[in-house]
């Protein structure tokens, strides 16, 4: 299954199965980003967009942000900030993620999940659990 870089150049063209996914991403996302805040950061650069074909279709798509740890600048990590795929192309789109990883000399691969995500597939793909966000809502009612 071949996984296809889109450049800027590109994003237009592949825009529309691009933005269903990104939808049905976003009910589930705690950020409130939207659809034209992804295609920004792509169109300038900030994030990449990668698409997965099968048997020559669109099958899904993962948007990665690169981050730069602020206290060691050698030290960088790819973040899946979004991903959705559809049929069996999730375990060989990891395996490209790591490639592109050891590419780019990335020291992990990281993204953001609730817990159930997390047991549901995150760990059978070999995540580990990094670290826990604590929220308390503040109530001005």
């Amino acid at each position: 299954m071949p996984i296809k870089h889109i450049t800027p150049a590109e994003l237009h063209d592949w825009w529309e199965p691009v933005a269903t996914d990104l939808d049905e991403c976003r009910k589930h996302d705690k950020e409130e980003v939207w659809l034209e805040d992804i295609y920004c950061a792509i169109r300038t650069g900030s994030a990449f967009l990668y698409v997965a074909l099968l048997n020559g279709q669109y099958a899904g798509m993962m948007v990665i942000t690169r981050h730069q740890d602020q206290w060691q600048p050698s030290r960088h990590w790819l973040h899946v900030w979004y991903l959705n795929t559809h049929g069996p192309v999730l375990e060989e789109g990891l395996a490209f993620l790591d490639d592109l990883a050891r590419q780019q000399g990335a020291a992990m691969v990281t993204f953001r999940a609730d817990k159930l995500a997390w047991e549901r597939w995150g760990k059978k793909l070999g995540f580990t659990l990094g670290e826990i966000e604590l929220r308390r809502e503040i109530d001005y009612g």
